[in-house]
């Protein structure tokens, strides 16, 4: 009789234990309760579309380019103005489309793009913005823009379950947008100071003389996942662009204070426009499911 009520204690504490142990197991939880919150991170699901904001910073290297002069001045040409290396800043916004099933494992994608730069022309390149024969020299001051959409092609790798498009991966696109110079002829003698009667308050270095024409662009980059939904990427950029209307105080012969009397000198001139753009940043990911 103690045999059995040894076995049947024993049993007891079998079942016990088991059913101690399921509780405590989300997983069998889950298998439970179909509808149980789950305390695992939400990860993103394999087949959905991938919006994502990014945003970042570099550098903007412009190529030296011709510049052609309108005025009827001479020379006409002044070959490789030196447009100076700046920083540069904007973000992308932007999805991926689960496509790879259908395109030998690659994905497409469409973001807006959008960076500004800062192409400078310090002082002093004879002819451009100073006057061999006097010396006179100034600079100029120069602001690009660019806002236009790229068409994208990624390959993802390091695919699993937690991440099932792509741990990381490489990317390639092309693009077509607004390209703009905006231009302070005359640099720090084009700046008017305060209290001038007639002068133009105005102290801020950013251009005001603008010129707007199309850009092409071209892409490449690669991005990692840090965490679940936030990603680095590396990226360069080639963007080309011909301008007509742009300016410059060509023999440095604006005046330190501007008034309506003594305005600030604009020579145009036309110039192809190349630059090599390299940014990094930060890029937020999303899961969406329609």
């Amino acid at each position: 009789m103690n045999a059995r009520i040894s076995a049947v204690m024993c049993l007891l504490c079998v079942l016990g234990f088991s059913d101690l142990t399921r509780a405590e197991d989300p997983y069998s939880q889950r298998v439970a309760d179909p509808y149980a919150i789950s305390p695992d991170p939400p990860t993103m699901s394999s087949g959905t579309v991938e919006p994502y904001l990014s945003f970042m910073a570099g550098i903007g290297i412009p190529r030296s380019t011709d510049a052609t002069f309108l005025d009827g001045t001479t020379p006409s040409v002044v070959e490789k103005v030196d447009y100076k290396t700046k920083f540069s800043i904007g973000g992308n916004l932007g999805v991926w489309f689960p496509t790879r099933n259908k395109l030998a494992g690659f994905d497409l994608g469409v973001e807006l793009s959008a960076f500004l730069w800062y192409p400078d022309v310090h002082c002093c390149r004879d002819n451009y913005n100073r006057d061999p024969a006097t010396g006179e020299g100034t600079a100029t001051e120069i602001q690009g823009l660019y806002i236009g959409p790229n068409f994208l092609i990624r390959y993802p790798m390091g695919i699993s379950e937690a991440y099932p498009n792509g741990r990381w991966f490489p990317y390639v696109g092309i693009g077509v947008g607004m390209h703009q110079m905006a231009m302070r002829p005359g640099g720090s003698r084009g700046l008017s100071a305060c209290c001038v009667p007639g002068g133009n308050l105005d102290t801020n270095p950013i251009p005001d003389q603008r010129d707007t024409t199309v850009g092409f662009q071209g892409v490449g980059g690669i991005k990692a996942h840090l965490f679940k939904y936030l990603a680095f990427f590396v990226e360069a950029k080639y963007l080309h662009a011909h301008h007509d209307g742009l300016l410059t105080d060509r023999f440095g012969r604006s005046q330190i204070i501007t008034t309506a009397v003594n305005p600030p000198v604009f020579n145009p001139y036309s110039s192809t426009i190349d630059t090599i753009l390299v940014h990094g940043g930060l890029s937020l990911h999303f899961d969406w499911k329609p």
